[in-house]
């Protein structure tokens, strides 16, 4: 994946960043206002993974949160600061990779983490890396929106990960909402061979 990730971004291929225009945009919306439930201003910290060049990054910081974006891919990096300079959001954004947080630079304190397609790309033991790294950075309260397709051999694309994939990763945390991905507009071959949920975890404590 870490292959197939730095050529559509080298080659300016990214459709994944259509999310942010289609119906599926009022779900992750939704989606984050629950973890936002009963919390006041100034949110806390957020932890976007799989950052890409800051798009929903961005969004979080608009809602008041305050952002790190981790991405491996230094030229999506580079992007998103852009994006955020010119949006005038205070985000930061880190070049590192997910499976190994603490080792980018990446600190504690996190309420809120956001991963829109980049855990279910990974393999069962990067999967499990990403867990921990997750957990070690995040708070007691914590609440996590992961996105998965239904797994399946796609080739160069994510492979997905089931619920039970997502739960055995996040063995500290518990799923609070499991609901099919609002496909419209989407390109209807993708909607056949992906499947994807949405899953909102809690943190279970200490």
């Amino acid at each position: 994946m870490r292959l197939f990730y730095t050529a559509a971004y080298w080659i300016g291929i990214r459709p994944w960043e259509q999310m942010a225009n289609l119906p599926i945009q009022e779900q992750v919306s939704a989606l984050i206002g629950r973890a936002e439930s009963g919390r006041k201003l100034p949110l806390g910290r957020a932890l976007d993974l799989g950052c890409g060049t800051g798009i929903w990054s961005i969004k979080l910081a608009a809602r008041g949160w305050q952002v790190t974006g981790v991405d491996f891919v230094a030229k999506a990096v580079r992007a998103a600061r852009r994006r955020a300079q010119d949006a005038g959001v205070g985000a930061h954004f880190v070049h590192g990779d997910i499976t190994a947080l603490r080792a980018a630079g990446v600190d504690s304190g996190f309420r809120f983490v956001l991963d829109l397609g980049a855990v279910h790309g990974l393999n069962d033991e990067q999967r499990t890396s990403v867990g921990h790294e997750v957990s070690a950075v995040a708070t007691d309260d914590a609440t996590l929106l992961t996105v998965a397709w239904t797994p399946a051999r796609r080739g160069p694309l994510p492979r997905g990960a089931s619920r039970r994939d997502i739960e055995a990763a996040f063995p500290l945390w518990t799923v609070v909402a499991d609901e099919a991905c609002d496909m419209r507009g989407a390109p209807p071959r993708l909607v056949k061979w992906a499947s994807p949920r949405f899953y909102l975890l809690r943190r279970n404590g200490p």
